[in-house]
């Protein structure tokens, strides 16, 4: 009963809010050609504070944008999750020692953050890449924690966002943590990996996993292309195998039990 009056609620706070949505997303599309094109970035520059006030700027919009779907309160813990994902990859870059820089919220879209250099080797790219997703889970644990101790079913909602959303992100698809992965993971580790992910699906019944899993399946039959970076050793690689599916593992299980209290 209370689901569906939140549900009915966020209905109406959708129509009669549709206009908001739909300048919020074309907001949020200028604001990612203008960090594509780093224009924004040098009209700001003049600013004592211009990275600063980038980052709380495209914060806030992504807050508006998400608060006329779900409500503020929903929205500032959202935004919050995804700060602490690209904060940890921020980490992860600094200890790399390369310059990392503020995050941009694009609303709709995501956020990102930018990578100034290029990772030297292979197995530093995907601690980069897994750093982010690993915040996450940090933090959707911590949320998880809050709700079994408060019985706040607005932590159990946050949990469950954070679990699926960085659990979408260790696809290996393209632009996404995981692709950035993938490339470092042989045939033999996608053969484990896809019997892990059936064993996963078998117990929590997360669709989340049939699409890793579909979407995994090209990189059999892909072939990779040379990379300039130093490649990983057959040690790092095992390391960086069992960490990219043990988090996914962590990630679905997450997933999938907060589905369920929320039943």
């Amino acid at each position: 009963m209370e689901t569906d009056s939140v549900e009915n609620a966020t209905g109406e706070m959708r129509n009669s809010r549709s206009s908001r949505g739909t300048w919020a997303v074309l907001g949020g599309a200028v604001l990612l050609v203008l960090a594509k094109t780093k224009f924004l970035l040098v009209a700001l520059k003049s600013l004592s504070a211009g990275k600063l006030l980038l980052t709380a700027g495209s914060m806030f919009a992504m807050m508006a944008f998400e608060a006329t779907r779900s409500g503020w309160q929903f929205a500032f813990g959202f935004v919050v999750l995804i700060l602490i994902h690209e904060l940890g990859h921020g980490v992860a870059i600094k200890r790399a020692g390369l310059v990392a820089g503020y995050p941009i919220f694009i609303p709709f879209f995501g956020a990102m953050i930018a990578l100034k250099g290029q990772p030297r080797s292979q197995t530093v790219e995907a601690d980069i890449a897994m750093a982010g997703p690993w915040a996450g889970a940090g933090a959707s644990v911590l949320a998880a924690a809050l709700f079994l101790h408060t019985g706040n079913r607005y932590w159990l909602a946050l949990a469950y966002t954070g679990f699926f959303l960085n659990l979408f992100n260790m696809t290996p698809f393209g632009f996404l943590d995981g692709g950035r992965v993938a490339k470092l993971l042989s045939k033999r580790s996608w053969i484990v990996g896809l019997l892990i992910f059936v064993g996963l699906f078998l117990f929590t019944h997360s669709p989340q996993l049939v699409l890793i899993a579909v979407l995994a399946l090209p990189q059999l039959f892909r072939r990779q292309p040379e990379s300039t970076q130093i490649e990983a050793t057959p040690r790092e690689r095992r390391r960086i195998v069992i960490n990219y599916f043990g988090l996914c593992a962590f990630l679905a299980a997450g997933t999938g039990l907060c589905a369920q209290l929320m039943h």
